[in-house]
């Protein structure tokens, strides 16, 4: 690939190349967020052990530099939303649940800065493949756990639980992270720039990185994840957005219908269980079932399903807590607290609202609702730009856009704010688009 003439013209110095280094280490680190310990109430997994080492150097290392370091319109909502936590919290009081919330958004919101400000051009295409290098560990953690699991082996890297469809007993990959649904999200985002680098010829051994993309499809149907609704919306659009100028009218109308048909299928398949009549469905009470049946047919009986229930308990707590919200991390013992003496009381595997949209009103209020809409706002701008400009220099990051579609799908079921993964997603989202946009400026220069 083409190195721009700022790559060409940047010599990498010491303490910069230990930044970097750190960087890509924190990437690589994300899989294994359960290996962590407790301080002062907080989760302090591997991650965190990177960014207590790159945080110091990485101000140093900006300082030292003495580049400019610019702030952009979407950094005044990140910020907006680490405010609407501090605002929620202080109304809702500062009792523990609340301080530890409101550090883990602190914790973010400097990760965000302090990396995009630490990020350079040249490192844009590496970051993106220590993203796939990241879900390929992912992955692998997740097939050995999945292995082990069907030997009779009992490990932390799967769990062995009900499953509404098919099968009576399903073995879930999660690797070193906290659910199948966390493993199979970090697997999906890299499946996405693989098939980017693939689509895009920008290797040269095919057969590896195909190798390495088989291995990513492995791990991710291991999850059984209702995410795979969103990985195949991904991978139509990734196939989609480099060739719709040249693709006939039928083909792109074929590809929006089976975009929206398949966003149908995730809104339906996330908020309702489909279970036959001869299953037992006290099996599935708690993990899947919310509540009694909806409607029944001589076969099939359809249930709500514990996003159902989440969503509901979320529109009563905004009814209740508007404008300021719960405070955040509160929804937990809200929704306990309301179902306490229900018949399908909350699962206690789900302590947030798994909505981010919802989630936020009700527990950040509606600073929090504006500060997640600019958030989206700018990110929308910033993916058209990236669409609009992508060259051979940024053919890697073609699929960012894409990838942003699938999370805020994936945030209608999911509380997607907490992910680290996609915080390093916005931050190289953004680092990509302020390089488009320089080298646009120089073009126009020239």
């Amino acid at each position: 690939m083409n190195k721009t003439n700022l790559e060409l013209g940047h010599k990498v110095k010491p303490l910069e190349k230990m930044v970097h280094g750190l960087i890509y280490l924190y990437i690589l680190m994300i899989p294994f967020q359960t290996l962590e310990f407790k301080f002062l109430g907080l989760d302090i997994g591997m991650p965190e052990i990177v960014f207590i080492i790159l945080a110091p150097l990485a101000i140093s290392q900006s300082i030292s530099s003495k580049k400019k370091l610019w702030v952009g319109k979407l950094d005044f909502f990140v910020f907006g939303w680490l405010i609407a936590n501090i605002i929620s919290g202080f109304h809702s009081g500062f009792d523990s649940i609340v301080v530890t919330e409101i550090m883990k958004t602190i914790y973010l919101a400097v990760l965000y800065i302090i990396l995009k400000w630490t990020i350079s051009p040249k490192m844009l295409t590496r970051i993106a493949k220590t993203i796939i290098l990241s879900s390929l560990v992912a992955a692998l953690t997740g097939i050995i756990g999945s292995g082990l699991g069907h030997l009779g082996i009992d490990t932390l890297l799967a769990i062995k639980r009900p499953f509404p469809y098919g099968l009576e007993h399903v073995i879930q990959a999660k690797g070193f992270t906290p659910s199948p649904n966390m493993l199979a999200s970090i697997i999906m985002i890299g499946i996405l720039f693989q098939i980017q680098k693939l689509s895009m010829n920008q290797i040269n051994s095919k057969g590896k990185d195909i190798f390495i993309l088989l291995i990513l499809l492995l791990g991710f149907s291991l999850t059984f994840s209702k995410t795979i609704v969103c990985l195949l919306i991904g991978i139509i659009l990734v196939l989609y957005f480099p060739n719709k100028s040249t693709l006939s009218y039928t083909w792109q109308l074929t590809t929006k219908i089976a975009v929206a048909a398949l966003f149908i299928v995730y809104i339906f398949g996330t908020h309702f269980i489909i279970v036959e009549k001869d299953q037992d469905s006290k099996l599935l009470k708690g993990d899947y079932i919310a509540g009694p049946a909806l409607t029944e047919t001589v076969n099939y009986s359809i249930y709500p399903s514990q996003y159902w229930s989440l969503e509901e308990i979320s529109f009563k707590a905004i009814s209740q807590s508007f404008p300021w919200g719960l405070g955040p991390g509160k929804f937990n013992d809200y929704a306990h607290e309301l179902k306490n003496n229900d018949a399908y009381p909350t699962h206690v595997p789900y302590p947030d609202p798994h909505s981010t949209y919802l989630g936020t009103l009700a527990e950040n209020g509606l600073l929090g609702l504006i500060s997640l809409f600019g958030i989206i706002y700018f990110v929308i701008k910033y993916s058209r730009k990236i669409l609009s400009n992508h060259t051979a220099d940024q053919n890697m990051f073609a699929s960012l856009p894409t990838v942003f579609i699938v999370i805020g799908i994936e945030a209608l079921s999911t509380d997607v704010m907490n992910f680290r993964h996609y915080w390093i997603l916005l931050i190289l989202l953004v680092s990509t688009f302020q390089n488009v946009k320089s080298t646009s400026s120089k073009s126009l220069n020239l």
